[in-house]
């Protein structure tokens, strides 16, 4: 049996990821085929999480059915789990390449790698990242700015106690060191890819010279079933300080870039979009729940893009952004004033990606906002 928390607020007639609880024991992983009249029409497919306490699956509600109640649904196990059909990670040379099905959505580079003779050396990012029709989304590398890698989360500032430990925005003196790559969940619904990193820096030894982690870096990146015209992928971050007087900032002016980042590859009749409506300039220092990236991707007229949806529970919510026309669009918390990281307070940076077909009308970027807000991921 699955309870679902169907919240005031939640948008209708959006197909979304939502989470079930669920009641009694299940087999981790398990697959299940449920029915509600208020998940729609016909069987909806549900997919536990490892832990077997909870569940998702991707549906619209109907009108007048997310009224702030809970329903119940119960659910027949079904002996097809996805296979090769399913949303999976597979290993492949230097990381994990995610595939839905025959489609490829994104890689996660674990080795270290550059493109530069070395000037630039990154690990732990996504790239490519690929739209619905298999064109590339994002940037490694680029000229104007190689410190960039696809979708990374990286700050200028780097420090314990009095010691500039690095930069990690532009790869200087800094190496985040890919120490666990686990695919914890797959199937039909969703897959689940784990990650644990430590942050080193040549400046941060120990007595016998041997560099000492700075930071627990613990990712959790979970890829839903394209249904339609979306494709949803959350992210989780949790950053944990190994030592003490440790603290993280952005750049040192006003710009202050940091954090979650989308190095978007610039498409044709790019829009920008954020909700204050269509951008027709860079914008610095505004503040948005989310923000919408579409234009011509691909070599045919096809509109496509992605919105970057942010949770409630940010450290600053709405946060600030940097949304450039170059390609760069960034979630810049904290700022130029560094903040401390502790030992036994994680923090936590959760974030949504919306993949979808047409312009951001079609994906209803602000409502798939709404719909991240009233029913946040419970960890």
């Amino acid at each position: 049996v699955l309870s679902i928390d169907l919240p005031r607020g939640l948008p209708t007639g959006l197909r979304i990821p939502l989470q079930a609880r669920v009641e009694g024991a299940a087999t981790p992983g398990a697959v299940l085929v449920a029915r509600h009249e208020a998940l729609g029409e016909g069987n909806v497919v549900v997919q536990c999480q490892s832990d077997g306490r909870a569940a998702w699956l991707l549906a619209a509600i109907g009108k007048g059915q997310a009224d702030g109640k809970r329903i119940r649904v119960t659910g027949v196990v079904k002996t097809d789990r996805g296979g090769e059909a399913g949303v999976r990670f597979v290993a492949a040379p230097g990381g994990m390449e995610c595939r839905d099905g025959d489609r490829k959505v994104m890689f996660y580079h674990r080795e270290p790698r550059s493109l530069d003779n070395g000037t630039h050396v990154a690990a732990n990012y996504f790239h490519p990242l690929y739209g619905l029709g298999g064109e590339v989304l994002t940037q490694d590398f680029p000229k104007d700015h190689p410190h960039h890698h696809g979708i990374f989360w990286a700050w200028h500032q780097l420090l314990v106690g009095k010691v500039r430990a690095g930069d990690p925005w532009v790869n200087k003196d800094f190496l985040p060191v890919v120490r666990e790559v686990v695919v914890a969940e797959l199937g039909p619904v969703f897959a689940t890819l784990s990650t644990r990193v430590e942050w080193t820096s040549k400046h941060i030894v120990d007595r016998n010279g041997r560099q000492r982690p700075i930071v627990e870096e613990k990712g959790r990146f979970r890829v839903f079933h394209s249904v339609g015209d979306v494709r949803h992928i959350d992210f989780r971050i949790r950053l944990t300080a190994l030592l003490d007087e440790v603290k993280i900032g952005g750049s040192e002016n006003v710009k202050g870039y940091s954090g979650f980042t989308v190095r978007v590859k610039p498409p044709r009749q790019m829009a920008i979009h954020d909700r204050r409506g269509l951008l027709k300039q860079d914008a610095v220092g505004s503040q948005s729940p989310w923000a919408d990236i579409s234009g011509r991707f691909g070599d045919g007229d096809a509109v496509s893009g992605l919105s970057i949806l942010c949770d409630k529970r940010l450290p600053e919510f709405p946060p600030k952004w940097l949304l450039r026309y170059y390609g760069m669009q960034n979630v810049a918390y904290p700022g130029r004033e560094a903040v401390p990281l502790q030992r036994n307070r994680p923090l936590v940076l959760r974030h949504r990606l919306v993949i979808h077909k047409g312009d951001r009308s079609v994906a209803r970027s602000s409502h798939q906002q709404m719909a991240f807000e009233v029913s946040p991921v419970r960890d």
